[in-house]
């Protein structure tokens, strides 16, 4: 078979297109990990006493050509380009590329001395997946061969509010293994997330068991955040139904519903178990998960962690004095402004925080703690108008008196 101006257009197409898809991986293709199939492309390398290369695909009975220079002819242009014979195909069906090299460099000694023989891939493979069960759009996925069971699922826009994370099923032929992708996201592991192959079939099922996690936790997944009306970022709550294997506890639970927020209140969490409240000591649970308050949480349990109730006082020359949610992080200034700003006859110089038996000067606009009070004076004989109230007054009971003697 001859290879002339066709199979140079199609070669630098090729690697045009590699070049494409080895932009978009977020990794390097490990040569020992990927096995080749047909559909995927290899650049074939010869150096030595002999220097040429071309690209090949892998056939349908998952064989690869062996080509040997033979002549170069003229294009229009004059430019002399080589021309290649295929001299025979070998398996590498199902071998890595590293595998398939060595093979490669045996079959070519037949043919060559004296030369070294390298593989790479420019062109990878795709094919279709099949997800179904407790999955947003169950169907037909593309996937590549670096596709892992995590991806697809995301590809199928996620498992459902019921689906099950930690008994995925894949199918594949006649075996069926089980991948637990909530070990995967808890750990790293890899071997809990395999790469998908052609013909694979998804199946998520639903939980098993699971708990219900509300309150003061921060949420994963799909679950949406619950705002309060007076401050967003003090009052965000989540609620969210969590898959429960077999032996976990309290701790565990928490960490796949993100961790407690700041403002949690750790020592007032309950377990809503059959219409009893089973009070319990969050800290004392995440700290050391051995602790006796780590208890094993059962199905259909209900982890509440309610938000700690903490207020701070705006009093004095403001629009609208009174007690405010406190959030963390906030400043005097912070909190006189959601009082509605001080009011004209405000004396700010004089304002100040009054914590326990303290009273701190807001010159340094400070941090703001639960239970302070921001106290805003009256300015006194502030402006004319105080000077004409006082002398009004001084005279009306001047002739009061006046009055009252005659």
């Amino acid at each position: 078979m001859k290879y002339t101006v066709l199979f140079m257009i199609i070669m630098i197409s090729l690697i045009n297109a590699a070049e494409t898809s080895a932009s978009a991986l977020p990794n390097p293709v490990v040569t020992e990990d990927y096995i080749l199939m047909p559909g995927d492309s290899v650049l074939i390398t010869i150096t030595g006493a002999t220097n040429y290369s071309y690209i090949t695909g892998i056939t349908y009975e998952g064989k690869v050509t062996l080509n040997m220079p033979v002549a170069s002819a003229p294009t229009m242009q004059g430019v002399y380009l080589p021309q290649y014979d295929v001299v025979a195909a070998i398996p590498i069906y199902g071998l890595s590329l590293r595998t398939a090299k060595d093979s490669m460099a045996i079959a070519f000694a037949k043919y060559l001395r004296n030369i070294d023989i390298d593989m790479t891939l420019v062109g990878m493979r795709t094919f279709i997946v099949l997800v179904v069960g407790e999955i947003t759009r169950p169907g037909m996925v593309k996937a590549t061969p670096i596709h892992r069971v995590s991806t697809v699922i995301d590809q199928s826009g996620g498992i459902s509010s019921i689906g099950s994370h930690a008994y995925i099923e894949l199918k594949r032929g006649t075996q069926t293994s089980v991948v637990n992708l909530d070990e995967f996201e808890r750990t790293g592991n890899i071997h809990a997330n395999p790469y998908v192959q052609d013909g694979d079939v998804i199946v998520i099922p639903k939980m098993a068991m699971s708990v219900v996690v509300k309150g003061a936790v921060f949420g994963k997944r799909a679950y949406e955040l619950r705002v309060a009306e007076l401050t967003a970022s003090r009052e965000r709550t989540s609620e969210g139904l969590y898959e429960l294997i077999e032996g976990e506890r309290i701790s565990d639970m928490l960490s796949k519903a993100g961790g407690i927020t700041p403002w949690a209140d750790a020592l007032h969490a309950y377990i809503d178990r059959d219409k009893h409240k089973l009070y319990i000591n969050l800290h004392a649970a995440i700290v050391n998960p051995d602790t006796s308050e780590n208890i094993m949480m059962l199905d259909g349990d209900v982890l509440v962690v309610p938000s700690v109730n903490s207020v701070v006082y705006v009093q004095g020359q403001v629009v609208t004095p009174g007690a405010l949610q406190f959030q963390p992080y906030l400043r005097v200034s912070d909190y006189i402004g959601l009082a509605g700003g001080p009011l004209g006859d405000a004396n700010m110089s004089g304002a100040h925080v009054r914590r326990a038996q303290s009273k701190i000067p807001i010159k340094d606009d400070p941090f703001v703690e639960e239970g302070d009070i921001v106290f805003v004076p009256r300015q006194t004989l502030k402006w004319w108008q105080d000077y004409l109230e006082i002398t009004a007054v001084i005279a009306s009971l001047v002739i009061a008196y006046l009055s009252i003697t005659k």
